[in-house]
């Protein structure tokens, strides 16, 4: 009898089947998941198929509007624009005003910006009509500038000094609405600000057409006033003869505020009420050590001290802080103890010593105040 064929057809086919019915199942289950996420690809306006194009990674055009025009490409915001001090140096070297050419030198500014200003101090040579001219259209031009950089600058400010760093003029424009012609007056009429030197104002003539300072008074980064010598100077021309250079040092001799070079006429850290001002009168005597005594009228803004006025005078100096307040060891090049141990500057005001630091002691308006080197070896 013959032994039975195991591997015959039919049973061979019934094993294949079931073999494959798990693969059938997982593929059919992978269908439909890929259906489904198909569907909520073109609902969201996605074409699920793109991987197969090489121009999958390329921008998808935007759909139609209702109209049957494109939809308009949206916007990517930019990150807004700056200037530096050198962009505002090289502006000052390009500008124009009304035509006419007013630049000046990039080297022959210093350029300072804030979050909303910029200042610029110039030393000039040019007579007073000429300068007081040229500044107000350089400071106008430069505003102009400032405000076409959209970077949001509020003002310019611009310090015009003589060449031992006495202020001149200071003016300032805000950078919307600037002027972009007219004469002298009609420039300044237009300032959020200006004043100008009792020493220039006297070289413009018997009857300016302006007053020598007008609108609110221009400040510093700082927000301190920039005082201006509002009178003319007759026996105090010496105290313009060096730059206001002070650095103010602690205990340990660590600088903690330079303001080397600065315009002339500022007052580190006096409060201001606005538009109020107080006058005093200063000198300072170095005779007793061979150095010359000079004086001047000063005009300084309310809250002022001893101190902010020896600042505003255009005398260098050095001072460092204590636990008092300021101590001023130096004036116009002469220091405490070089003429004995016990040498140094001290200060009076209206013929009494005072017993409080420079810093500390608030002037009202009308004092004396008088700066002398004592106790000198001879």
């Amino acid at each position: 009898m013959a032994e039975p064929d195991t591997n015959l057809p039919g049973d061979g086919g019934k094993k294949g089947a079931r073999a494959w019915r798990p693969v059938v199942a997982v593929l059919a289950a992978v269908a439909i998941a890929f259906c489904a996420w198909s569907a909520w690809q073109y609902a969201q306006g996605n074409d699920p198929l793109a991987f197969l194009s090489g121009d999958a990674l390329q921008t998808v055009s935007e759909p139609a509007s209702a109209d049957g025009q494109a939809a308009a490409t949206p916007q990517i915001a930019m990150t807004a624009n700056t200037v530096t001090a050198d962009d505002v140096a090289a502006a000052c070297a390009g500008l124009s005003f009304d035509g006419s050419d007013v630049s000046v030198a990039a080297d022959d500014v210093k350029a300072v910006l804030t979050a909303n200003g910029v200042w610029v101090e110039q030393a000039t040579a040019d007579d007073a009509p000429a300068m007081v001219d040229a500044t107000a259209r350089r400071a106008a031009a430069l505003a102009k500038w400032a405000a076409e950089q959209n970077v949001d600058l509020s003002d310019v400010t611009w310090i015009s000094e003589d060449a031992n760093g006495a202020v001149r003029l200071v003016v300032r424009y805000g950078c919307d609405g600037a002027p972009t012609s007219g004469d002298t007056s009609a420039l300044l009429s237009a300032a959020e600000g200006y004043a100008i030197s009792g020493d220039a104002y006297a070289q413009l003539g018997d009857a300016p057409a302006f007053a020598q300072q007008g609108g609110e008074a221009p400040t510093l980064p700082d927000d301190s006033a920039i005082a201006v010598v509002q009178k003319k100077t007759v026996d105090g021309e010496a105290l313009t003869k060096a730059k206001t250079t002070y650095r103010v040092v602690d205990q340990n001799g660590k600088n903690v505020s330079s303001k080397s070079d600065s315009a002339d006429g500022s007052v580190p850290g006096a409060s201001s009420q606005q538009g109020a001002t107080v006058t005093v009168s200063i000198t300072v005597d170095g005779s007793s050590a061979g150095a010359g005594s000079s004086s001047a009228t000063l005009v300084l803004p309310a809250g002022a001290t001893v101190y902010d006025a020896l600042a505003s005078c255009g005398v260098s100096f050095n001072a460092k802080a204590t636990g008092y307040g300021m101590y001023v060891s130096s004036i116009a090049g002469l220091a405490e103890k070089e003429h004995g141990g016990m040498s140094g500057w001290m200060y009076s005001v209206n013929g009494s010593v005072a017993n409080i630091a420079c810093s500390s002691y608030v002037l009202s308006g009308g004092e004396s105040i008088y700066w002398w080197y004592a106790n000198v070896e001879y």
